[in-house]
């Protein structure tokens, strides 16, 4: 097995690889013992050593989101909800810390480990989901109508015990399993199409579009790189396509596309909404707070109140029952941090994407691809799931590029 090799040293610093299977207060322990296990590491192995002027870099772009939630403690109207953002995003000054600082892992069969851990992971929770889904069909289909019932099944991933997740993390999760599975396969073929199957069952049955959608871009990228000649790689994406057709047909996706075509409502009217509706209405009113907002923006925690203030103007009650945030990464730091906090955070975001660029490292590519992706349709960086599945594989990527030499010449260190 991949991991037969793994010294009791390492193993707290491969904990954090078991998030799909983690609830929110285990993942805050394994942040906690990856860190206590990297410093222990670094003892091990007598190697701590000074920071360079590019790792230096890659930390302070990592951690920026963190320090701008901190500065903007200083105009927010809401300092104790501004104070557990914070607490919520500590995740941004922990892990690149210690990934570039302590360097937990010394060579590249660590990180596959890592990874391959990770991948493991995600296809036991998509097992798990299953068969609490299945134990519960009976309840699932009672809904009214088709629609219904595939909001019940997104709904019911999230009571899953201690692993639920919402649909949305969930698909996010399988999705990241599939790019690192693509470049990190195992040995048996059979095992690496169970997998894929696998991964692309929890994908449609949570049928989050925006993650979707993102999958579907990784998997352009990810062909063009697998295969250089064009005839041979747009063959393989007409029939990849075609088959994600068949699977949208006879999949819970076709009813979240059927909900957009079949909506008599731009805008939520009454109890006429929907995902789409609502979606609509709060893209209309973000873009509106866009055009008022300050150089410095209204402060992470007061965004919210700003948006829900917006979202009276519809007529229905579906606002009231919850709050709804931005629904958009970008939208949600222009909001809070203003056109100046927004640029500098898309400065830290094309960085990252030239260091995978220019080391032609398409893993990390095909990452920040879905990544970014998915921002355009979710807040994924509102939870902790997000933040950690986010800044984790980022910092990894980021450290095995700039310091592949580093990595490969460490080959007689044990995993």
């Amino acid at each position: 097995m991949f991991f037969k090799n793994v010294k009791m040293v390492n193993v707290s610093i491969y904990l954090i690889a078991l998030l799909p299977l983690l609830s929110l207060f285990m993942v805050s322990i394994a942040i906690i013992a990856f860190s206590i296990g990297a410093l222990l590491n670094s003892f091990y192995y007598q190697k701590i050593k000074q920071i360079k002027i590019e790792s230096l870099k890659v930390v302070l772009l990592c951690v920026l989101p963190f320090l701008m939630y901190l500065i903007s403690l200083l105009w927010t109207e809401d300092f104790n909800s501004g104070l557990k953002i914070i607490e919520k995003n500590l995740a941004f000054l922990i892990l690149p810390s210690v990934v570039f600082v302590l360097k937990p892992f010394k060579t590249c069969a660590q990180l596959k480990i890592f990874k391959k851990i990770f991948v493991c992971s995600a296809a036991f929770s998509v097992i798990i989901t299953s068969c609490y889904l299945l134990f519960n069909l009976r309840g699932i289909l009672t809904a009214q109508n088709a629609y219904s019932i595939n909001i019940k099944l997104r709904e019911s991933i999230e009571l899953v015990p201690i692993i639920g997740e919402h649909s949305i993390y969930f698909s996010l999760i399988l999705a990241l399993a599939i790019v690192l599975l693509f470049f990190n396969s195992f040995n048996y073929r059979w095992l690496n199409i169970a997998l894929y199957v696998l991964f692309i069952l929890g994908i449609s049955i949570a049928s989050s579009k925006g993650v979707i959608l993102a999958v579907l871009l990784v998997v352009v990228v990810g062909v063009f790189q697998r295969f250089r000649n064009i005839k041979k790689a747009i063959t393989v994406l007409f029939f990849s396509f075609l088959c994600f057709g068949f699977i949208v047909y006879f999949s819970p996706i076709k009813e979240r596309l059927n909900e957009i075509i079949e909506s008599k409502y731009i805008y939520p009217e009454g109890v006429h909404y929907n995902s789409f509706n609502l979606r609509m209405a709060i893209y209309n009113c973000s873009l509106s707070l866009i055009k008022d907002t300050p150089i410095i923006g209204f402060a992470p925690a007061d965004t919210q109140k700003q948006l829900n203030e917006c979202y009276k103007k519809f007529n229905t009650n579906a606002f009231f029952e919850k709050n709804y945030n931005t629904h958009n990464q970008y939208f949600d730091y222009f909001l809070s941090f203003g056109i100046l906090g927004l640029m500098i955070i898309l400065f830290s975001f094309t960085y990252f994407l030239r260091i995978a660029i220019v080391n032609n490292n398409y893993e990390y590519l095909c990452f920040l691809t879905l990544f970014y992706t998915a921002f355009l349709t979710e807040n994924i960086l509102v939870r902790n799931t997000g933040i950690v599945l986010f800044v984790t594989f980022n910092c990894l990527f980021a450290y095995s590029t700039l310091f592949t030499k580093e990595l490969n010449q460490n080959l007689n260190l044990k995993s």
